[in-house]
């Protein structure tokens, strides 16, 4: 039974890209670090209740025209959710500029 859990909770992450403009240009290493900002959104009883404000994708680009902003739920997340058996279930925010 724990089993049939954690695979159906592990079983995949999402990731939703947006792109505004041209989207962030491509970097690596510190560069990309310091063009990023990234944030959590969380959420109880399996994302029917949000405890966080909406997201200002515009105040976390900083005025950037061009921008990627990757919503994802990722293998942490999912742990949470599992872990608290969706009474608490976060997600990753993420902005490129």
């Amino acid at each position: 039974m724990i089993i049939s859990c954690f695979t159906l909770v592990l079983s995949s992450c999402f990731t939703q890209k947006i792109v505004v403009g041209n989207g962030a240009p491509s970097r690596s290493g510190q560069e990309a670090a310091q063009n990023e900002e990234v944030t959590k959104t969380w959420f109880f009883l399996f994302g029917l209740i949000s405890t966080s404000p909406p997201i200002d994708l515009d105040k976390m680009a900083k005025g950037s025209s061009n921008y990627t902003a990757i919503y994802e739920e990722n293998v942490l997340d999912r742990i949470i959710g599992g872990v608290t058996l969706g009474i608490v279930w976060p997600r990753t925010v993420t902005v490129k500029r």
